[in-house]
């Protein structure tokens, strides 16, 4: 198929000219054909009801006949055979076909006849002969009685020149046909002008959107007349441009925090390894710089892993494969795991409530791991922190991690989930994340259908609440 052809079927403009020629001809096609039909009709059934009423007329003069006078030389012959007009043509036949009387100027063959009449009934049966020549004639045939006795039976038949009618029909129809044509271009033109002219607020739309660039997100279109029919897309376009301009400007937020974090352990790294080169070194100096090297780049690895994860949850990469879990038993492997750390500064862990929880059992670990992480990094020393299970009514569960401490001020609780963000250093001891781990955490609660939510009271404690919907079924997403 080629380009010229791809853009006819492909325009709007076009198809709909076309539709619109389409469905007018066959309008137009369909009236025109309909009164044609009508017309012919109503020719028919009048020269039909001519050569019956003719058939009446001859069949009562012939019974007007004397018996046993021969039919030609009965005084009323002459009236029977007189045509009634100057279109009608009469014959009569005998029973056995033969002609007694030809018709005036017109070669009648009896085989061209229609089913005739029964004597006493009227002739409803007719068809059009055409001679060669191109003249046609509507043809009836009937019996009728000949005299008093109603004996013998001859045939009569009569022949009606409908040649003019006939060419006025053909007329019509050549008429009609150069109609139907002139109609069709005009209606595709019409179609045409009509379609460009009700789709001008698409073009206009398209200028609009053209005009529309990655930093110029911030323009919306305009909806005011716009038809109603665009209203809807115009909405959902102008929600789709402010769905990305807060994606450009979270990616924004994103490079730029991302180039921040990046920066400070390859400095460290760059720094060490320069000042290491500076001079000669003993074997246990270069090792002491490989160890605070290995350090840093433990950190890399680690925020480079949680930046992967987030970026394959905002593609839809992340497949959940969610199992019943026993989340009491899940928390208390966690505990176990961090005791480590929790000895280092006296805190304690307890774990609490019992339920099912419908999730995947490495993303539930990861969630509520880098919840108990950051309660550890936050709490106070000596502190308590609590793991409790808490089953709903409605079939989900709830799991929620507390820890005491100096809290959060309330102008970063918004703010807590958001990618590289962290409360100021004075809020812990040491400032050892990337501002990923309640990121990472907030995107697996979204990949469960569930929500974390976390409330703070400054100086008393922090509960971070993750919310597992009800579930039956495995669900990946």
């Amino acid at each position: 198929m080629t380009a010229p052809q791809r853009d006819f079927l492909g325009s709007i403009t076009y198809r709909l000219s076309l539709y619109f020629a389409l469905v007018s001809l066959a309008l137009m096609s369909s009236v025109g054909t309909y009164l044609y039909s009508a017309l012919e009709r109503r020719l028919t059934d009048e020269h039909k009801l001519f050569l019956a009423n003719d058939i009446e007329v001859i069949r009562s003069r012939l019974a007007e006949v004397a018996n046993g006078v021969p039919l030609t030389e009965d005084p009323l012959w002459k009236h029977v055979t007189t045509p009634i007009g100057s279109r009608l043509h009469i014959a009569i036949f005998d029973d056995r076909q033969n002609i007694l009387v030809p018709a005036a100027a017109l070669n009648l063959p009896f085989s061209v006849l229609p089913q005739p009449a029964e004597s006493g009934t009227r002739a409803v049966n007719s068809i059009l002969w055409q001679l060669p020549s191109g003249m046609t004639y509507q043809l009836v045939a009937a019996w009728a009685g000949v005299g008093p006795a109603q004996s013998p039976k001859v045939l009569l038949a009569l022949a009606l020149d409908v040649s003019m009618e006939r060419r006025l029909l053909a007329g019509y129809r050549s008429t009609m046909f150069v109609t139907l044509i002139v109609a069709l271009l005009c209606s595709a033109i019409l179609g045409y002008v009509a379609a460009r002219q009700g789709l001008s607020p698409v073009r206009k739309i398209t200028r609009a959107a053209n005009d529309i660039t990655s930093t110029r997100l911030h323009k919306k279109l305009a909806l005011e007349d716009t038809p109603a029919e665009l209203r809807e897309l115009v909405v959902a376009f102008n929600g789709m441009l402010d769905r990305l301009e807060a994606s450009f400007s979270r990616l924004s937020q994103f490079s730029s925090d991302l180039a921040h974090e990046l920066r400070t352990p390859i400095n460290n790294l760059l720094g060490e390894a320069q000042v290491a080169l500076t001079k000669a070194r003993t074997a246990e100096e270069y090792r002491g710089v490989v160890e605070s090297s290995v350090e840093e780049l433990e950190r890399l690895s680690r925020m480079i892993g949680s930046m992967l994860f987030l970026a394959n949850a905002d593609h839809a990469e992340t497949v959940i494969t969610a199992l019943w879990l026993d989340a009491r038993r899940e928390l208390e492997k966690i505990a176990e795991f961090y005791q480590v750390v929790a000895d280092e500064t006296g805190a304690q862990i307890r774990c609490m409530g019992d339920a099912k929880v419908f999730a995947d059992p490495m993303l539930f670990r990861r969630a509520t791991g880098n919840l108990l992480s950051n309660a550890l990094r936050h709490s106070s020393p000596g502190g308590e922190i609590r793991m409790t299970v808490t089953g709903e009514t409605n079939g989900g569960v709830t799991v929620a991690v507390r820890n005491s401490g100096p809290g959060i001020p309330a102008e970063h609780l918004s703010k807590i989930f958001d990618r590289f963000y962290r409360v100021e250093p004075s809020r812990g001891k040491v400032l050892e994340g990337a501002g990923l781990g309640l990121a990472i955490v907030k995107t697996i609660m979204h990949a469960h259908g569930g929500e974390v939510t976390v409330e703070s009271t400054p100086e008393v404690s922090t509960v971070f609440t993750l919310q597992f919907p009800a579930g039956s079924t495995e669900r990946s997403g």
